[in-house]
């Protein structure tokens, strides 16, 4: 969901309902002695920040039977989004910034935790697919990321076998004294180079899950070793070297591409159950103030 222009009049709705909010709050506060929730006025801000939680939550219902053709959805993000903000602002009239007990901190506390997640949530899902884009040509769809990294260790095989088989000296007749007649490197040192570097350091981090603490993780780095060997080697092995930097760099996209995915909906790991406790404690909460 990105923050374009669609959402000036929601941010101009909630900005205006907090101002009414406090036009209403402000006098209330100042005449009356103790204000809190179980006055008038304290009620029904409570009253109203419980509606707006539990019209947050139905998001989660609306997301789970897309076939319910009750609006668009984003329409319910945006709406979620903003009135799931003006819950924050309506808990606190209703309590007067003041926290009574210890049930009435912890949802004050909750409700803080749950709009600040979904603000935090709002903000990756807004920036984060343009850096994906960006940072990611090769991006894929995520679950087959294994899948192409299987590949990916499979043509970068390949292309070290071509490699190696460009530059191994010739074994036909007489290819010895061919070689030493147009006076060609045996290049057996570099060949060996090669393989150890492709053995120990390409193939482990292209089967790898991620690269963190891997060197091939810094372009650069690998750019200069690929040049190294390029300048090392016969111009006939350039393009399957070419072939396999290429590989490390897909494979250093996909693991940023996991970053970024893990990123854009880990944070629901946070918001969704603090937000369901905030919602049945604030009911908890709600009963038992009609009760008592």
């Amino acid at each position: 969901m990105r923050i374009d222009g669609t959402h000036k009049p929601w941010m101009i709705g909630t900005a205006a309902a907090i101002v009414l909010g406090a036009a209403v709050y402000i006098p209330y506060a100042l005449k009356t002695t103790a204000p809190g929730g179980g006055t008038p006025i304290g009620l029904i801000f409570g009253s109203m920040a419980l509606g707006l939680m539990i019209f947050a939550a139905l998001l989660s219902l609306r997301k789970r039977f897309p076939i319910w053709r009750i609006g668009r959805a984003r329409i319910w993000m945006r709406a979620h989004l903003w009135l799931g903000f003006l819950a924050l602002p309506m808990v606190l009239y209703h309590a007067a910034f003041h926290a009574r007990g210890g049930l009435t901190a912890v949802l004050m506390g909750l409700t803080v935790v749950v709009v600040a997640s979904g603000i935090a949530g709002a903000w990756l899902q807004h920036t984060l697919p343009t850096r994906i884009f960006r940072e990611v040509p090769f991006e894929t769809i995520y679950d087959q990321i294994p899948v192409i990294r299987r590949q990916l260790v499979a043509e970068a095989e390949g292309h070290a076998a071509d490699v190696t088989q460009r530059m191994a000296p010739a074994t036909g007749p007489g290819a010895t004294v061919v070689d030493t007649l147009m006076d060609l490197p045996t290049m057996e040192n570099e060949i060996e180079n090669f393989r150890q570097f492709f053995d120990n350091g390409v193939l482990p981090y292209l089967h790898r899950q991620g690269g963190r603490g891997s060197r091939f993780t810094n372009q650069d780095w690998v750019h200069g070793r690929f040049e190294e060997l390029r300048r090392a080697f016969l111009p006939a092995a350039w393009t399957p070297l070419t072939a396999i930097e290429e590989i490390c760099e897909e494979k250093r996209q996909l693991d940023r591409q996991r970053v970024l995915h893990q990123w854009l909906h880990g944070w629901l790991m946070v918001h969704l159950p603090i937000s369901a406790a905030l919602i049945l404690l604030a009911i908890v909460h709600a009963i038992g103030a009609l009760r008592y």
